[in-house]
């Protein structure tokens, strides 16, 4: 899995409301800031398989998760992406290397 350097830190990236877009052999990814209002800032953490972006790719093919906005919720954030990854070792690989027939399961193509 890339190393916890590769999601930046809250101060210089996040509070810029830039989102972390990223792969992982087949695996992609996205973080960003989310202001829940009352509740505050959290880093919302998405999920999904290649071959698509974010925008392209259908939410049922996404999973979510939350974690407090500050450096302890994003070393959460990344340990959750890497638990992910390696517990679906299979699914990642098979999207990686058949990004065709996993559009087509999208419905994509």
């Amino acid at each position: 899995m890339n190393s916890r350097k590769s999601f930046y830190d809250i101060k210089s990236f996040y509070n810029k409301k830039a989102k972390l877009k990223a792969s992982y052999k087949g695996m992609r990814y996205q973080i960003e800031q989310e202001d829940n209002g009352e509740d505050g800032k959290k880093l919302r953490v998405y999920i999904w398989p290649e071959p698509f972006c974010y925008e392209k790719t259908p939410d049922s093919y996404k999973i979510s998760n939350e974690f407090s906005y500050d450096e302890d919720g994003l070393d959460q954030a990344y340990n959750w992406v890497c638990e992910c990854y390696a517990s679906e070792t299979e699914k990642w690989g098979h999207a990686m290397k058949f990004p065709l027939e996993q559009a087509k399961e999208m419905g994509v193509i």
